[in-house]
């Protein structure tokens, strides 16, 4: 065991100072088209941009299924077992990416027009980063249950600088909207081409049965349960659709409710949300394989799980105190603008979003171990959230404060749920 938690604190290092870096160059993006563009169209940027990750959570369940799977078997060391999932998902991702490519463009100019958005092309760029979604959920996958920090955190710097380069190059062209998913597009198909160098060699595209190995070994790859792993999902899937509305679908409603300047407002305040969700992130990709990996094992998970919530809890309080403290500093760095509506926003965001963290670490642990428990609440109080929103809208504030209210309770409950874990009860 203390091998692992030595392991652990290295991929934390090497995720978080990727991760870090990463996310300093998406700053740098993010800065690009708040200053280049009007409120207005970065309030459009934004509402897109909500929409592609609400639309793509339910991808995020292949992720995180061949994460788990592929940490499982590279745990028991299960190579042959291994190959079949990884060639067997890149094939059926294939399909499913051509499918939604085919969907979202017929409904691109659709789309643009109910959200009152300009540039048709943009919607056309959508669809094809949807449909370049599903590829990279396998490999990003792979690479993260294969614990192959190095490459995840490698591609997600280089795709951060391209992202930043191309949106430069884009909107200074005058692409405006369709330039900054221009760039995203970018930089998201050369994650993927980076994402692929270290697992070609579980990759096989024109095999349909066993790949090498003994006859032994061979029996024991075509025992992959994917029944079991499709069953798993669906839990994944909910996870993800609900945590993934109750952080974004907030700016959809505020752009539907309110006019282009107060959208602009929130999306302002929004970005700075963004950050309190993006630092802690990196513990929540290392503890995930660690968990799967422990629990395949049938060994303790706790400790993973108290670290990985003192990590993130350490992070958040930090962020919350520097951006309170230093309100309009912050906001003028990330965005060159520091309207006093954004500045009170961002004072909200930072507790709705540091609870919505820690509340996401929970969430990746209780699938790590499969107690999926935790679904009912988190899909009730998604819904509540959104109702509540929807009905209570007098300003932007009242907003915000349906957001902080459902995030604490979402957490209470959830850590809860973690104190009374039938596992480990057992196991105390």
């Amino acid at each position: 065991m203390p091998n692992k938690i030595d392991s652990f604190h290295k991929n934390i290092l090497i995720v978080f100072a990727g991760a870090s870096l990463a996310n300093f160059f998406n700053l740098l993006y993010q800065l690009l088209i708040a200053h280049k563009l009007s409120a207005a169209d970065f309030a459009a940027f934004n509402s897109l941009l909500a929409i592609f990750t609400v639309i793509t959570s339910p991808l995020g369940t292949v992720q995180m299924a061949v994460t788990k799977y592929s940490a499982e078997f590279n745990a028991r060391n299960q190579i042959n077992k291994l190959k079949f999932l990884l060639s067997g998902l890149f094939k059926a991702a294939s399909i499913l990416a051509i499918v939604i490519l085919l969907v979202f463009c017929f409904f691109s100019t659709q789309i643009t027009n109910s959200l009152k958005i300009p540039s048709v092309s943009a919607g056309y760029i959508l669809a094809i980063l949807l449909a370049l979604t599903c590829l990279t959920q396998v490999f990003a996958g792979g690479v993260q249950g294969l614990e192959l920090f190095k490459w995840l955190a490698s591609g997600s710097i280089i795709a951060g600088v391209l992202k930043l380069v191309f949106g430069f190059i884009f909107i200074s062209l005058g692409y405006n909207i369709a330039g900054a998913l221009g760039a995203l597009l970018v930089s998201s198909f050369i994650g993927l081409v980076i994402y692929y160098f270290p697992l070609r060699q579980y990759i096989r595209l024109n095999t349909a049965g066993p790949i090498t190995g003994t006859p032994e070994q061979v029996t024991a790859s075509g025992g992959i349960n994917y029944k079991e792993m499709f069953v798993y999902l669906f839990p994944v899937a909910a996870a993800y659709f609900c945590f993934s509305n109750l952080v974004n679908s907030d700016m959809v409603q505020v752009k539907y409710f309110f006019n282009p300047q107060d959208s602009g407002f929130y999306s302002l305040a929004q970005m700075l949300g963004k950050i309190f969700l993006f630092l802690p992130a990196a513990i929540s990709l290392v503890m995930f394989p660690k968990t799967c990996g422990l629990n395949a094992k049938n060994m303790d998970t706790r400790v993973i799980l108290k670290k990985s919530m003192l990590y993130v809890l350490g992070l958040c309080i930090l962020s919350v105190l520097f951006y309170n403290i230093f309100p309009s500093f912050v906001l003028k760095v990330l965005t060159g603008k520091a309207y006093p509506e954004s500045i009170l926003l961002g004072r909200l965001f930072s507790i709705s979003m540091s609870f919505f963290a820690l509340l996401y670490v929970l969430i990746m642990y209780f699938l790590s171990v499969k107690d999926l428990r935790f679904i009912k609440y988190l899909a009730s109080f998604t819904i509540l959230q959104f109702l509540a929103v929807a009905f209570f809208h007098k300003n932007l504030i009242q907003v915000q404060l349906v957001l902080c209210v459902n995030a604490v309770l979402l957490f209470c409950i959830h850590l809860i749920l973690a104190n009374f874990t039938p596992s480990l009860r057992e196991e105390a």
